[in-house]
């Protein structure tokens, strides 16, 4: 009977451990809004002003399970499966997915790093991004998103089919390579990806550069068939076109309770065909460039009050056979955020941009985009000024 006993105990035991070696986190932020914007481009080419619902004015609605089993000798086996969605309607974001915003398996070990497969970040996202005014780790807002989000600083889209490698961090040091596949037969560079880059974080400072490239990302428009779905149903991707690069880097450093930031990124298009997938939107084969300078600033007035302001400077070169433009957008933001705990806040924010030297409205054959303003709230101008107001409330779980 003793012996049974002990047993017994024994294995309760066993099995408490053998659960304390894995876990599985429910996790997710909820963020809701109104928001008013002006001169808002109608179907007769006269602007309008737009109040209405806005979902993620600071941060794009989501929940997500991620978990990892220890697995012995530092090795762990690790997941992650996060769900994008709008809370005004309940549907489904990132063209509909079930978990639009990541779903991925790996590996990870504390000596040799983390590999993973499946939907996953590039690295212009991944590591600039957090520095940029858009997400600057939780305390920017997707209002802020460059034009077009055109180096996916905000997120825009993920990359499919992927093997993604991060490095253990060496003295706040960490380097990372993404591979996605196109999935095609005969098509190996069709709709592929590749990104790389480097973080550091370390005291006060924080640094990033990456580089992402997709190649023919119009060749295979099936979100199955290739590393970027840019089709009319369900694709994510800003732009269609022959090879897609992007490069940037960041730098930021706090002193006391101010942290003050400089983001610089690069985006060329070659043959582009397609802006804003989801939209439909098909223009002749046009070359185009982005150059992105921002400035960011954020301080604590008090532990809960957070004040932030950015300038964006965009400079663009657009080129096709029948038209040509230099435009230049120059983009003003605030925000104001207070945290009523340490998992709920509400925000006050406001953007102004305006547009020089793009298309006169009503131009054939180009975007919309670049013939007025087009800030990442509501759609796009139609004179070269545009103007947000949101307030919201946010909280996590």
């Amino acid at each position: 009977m003793k012996k049974t006993l002990l047993a017994a105990a024994l294995t309760g035991a066993f099995a408490t451990v053998a659960h304390a070696q894995s876990s599985v986190t429910l996790y997710g932020l909820l963020d809701a809004g109104i928001s008013y914007t002006n001169n808002v481009r109608t179907a007769t080419n006269t602007g309008s002003g737009d109040v209405r619902f806005s979902s993620g004015l600071m941060q794009g609605d989501r929940w997500g399970l991620k978990g990892s089993e220890d697995l012995g000798s530092g090795l762990k086996a690790v997941f992650d499966l996060e769900n994008g969605f709008n809370i005004g309607t309940g549907a489904l974001s990132q063209g509909g997915r079930e978990f639009g915003r990541n779903a991925y398996v790996g590996l990870s070990s504390d000596n040799a790093g983390t590999v993973t497969l499946g939907r996953q970040n590039e690295f212009m996202y991944d590591y600039v991004g957090h520095l940029s005014f858009e997400d600057f780790n939780g305390a920017g807002g997707s209002a802020f998103a460059h034009v077009l989000d055109n180096d996916n600083m905000n997120g825009t889209f993920r990359v499919d089919n992927s093997v993604r490698y991060v490095s253990p961090n060496y003295d706040g040091l960490t380097v990372g390579g993404l591979y996605g596949f196109s999935n095609q037969a005969n098509g190996f560079a069709n709709n592929r990806a590749y990104s790389f880059g480097a973080n550091y974080s370390n005291g006060p400072i924080k640094a990033a550069l990456a580089y992402t490239q997709l190649n023919n990302s119009g060749a295979v428009a099936n979100a199955s068939g290739g590393a970027v779905d840019s089709s009319t149903t369900s694709g994510d991707s800003q732009f269609t076109a022959q090879l897609q690069r992007t490069f940037g880097g960041g730098l930021n450093y706090t002193f006391g309770p101010a942290n003050v930031g400089f983001v610089v990124t690069n985006t060329k298009l070659t043959n582009a065909t397609g802006f804003a997938a989801a939209s439909g939107s098909t223009v002749p084969a046009a070359d185009v460039r982005f150059t992105n300078y921002e400035l960011n600033a954020h301080y604590s007035l008090t532990p809960a009050l957070t004040l932030g302001a950015a300038y964006d400077y965009t400079d663009g070169k657009y080129d096709s056979a029948a038209n040509s433009a230099s435009p230049k957008w120059n983009q003003f933001s605030l925000l104001s955020d207070y945290a009523l705990s340490k998992r709920t806040d509400v925000y006050a924010l406001g953007t102004y941009q305006h547009l020089s030297g793009g298309f006169a409205q009503g131009t054939v054959g180009v975007p919309t985009s670049f013939e007025g303003a087009a800030t990442n709230v509501g759609s796009t101008s139609a004179s070269p000024n545009q103007v947000v107001f949101g307030v919201g409330l946010r909280t996590r779980f």
